[in-house]
């Protein structure tokens, strides 16, 4: 795949609302065993994947508008890029470790993989 042709604001901004629908995918099923279901939301980390979402969305959605980020001596998008790596992590774990998965978390791993790699290319970008 070649993201060389997308601008790196673009790339940034398509980051940004990856981690939007990652956030929208927290609240869709995650899980189902016959009547019974739960979502992203229900599990006892939710808000601090919340959190890391958000955190990591603001800071490449900032970057792409080209906002001044106060983070000194580190460069945003290997913030972000970090965030968005923990939210692939957890989503992962989460695939292993539960039985009868349902179409949220598949939502979730595909948002959280794309923004990862969008946020990786600009961050391979800036340290060139």
């Amino acid at each position: 795949m070649d993201l060389q042709g997308i601008s790196r604001e673009q790339r940034e901004m398509g980051a940004a609302v990856c981690m939007l629908l990652f956030i929208i995918s927290l609240f869709l099923k995650w899980q189902s065993f016959g009547p019974i279901s739960g979502s992203g939301a229900d599990l006892g980390s939710w808000p601090l994947v919340l959190i890391v979402a958000l955190v990591a969305g603001g800071i490449v959605a900032a970057d792409g508008l080209r906002m001044d980020i106060p983070l000194p001596r580190m460069n945003p998008t290997s913030v972000a890029t970090y965030l968005m790596s923990l939210l692939v992590f957890y989503v992962i774990v989460f695939i292993f470790a539960i039985d009868g998965l349902s179409y949220g978390v598949w939502l979730a791993l595909i948002f959280s993989v794309i923004g990862l790699v969008l946020t990786f290319s600009v961050y391979r970008q800036d340290t060139r």
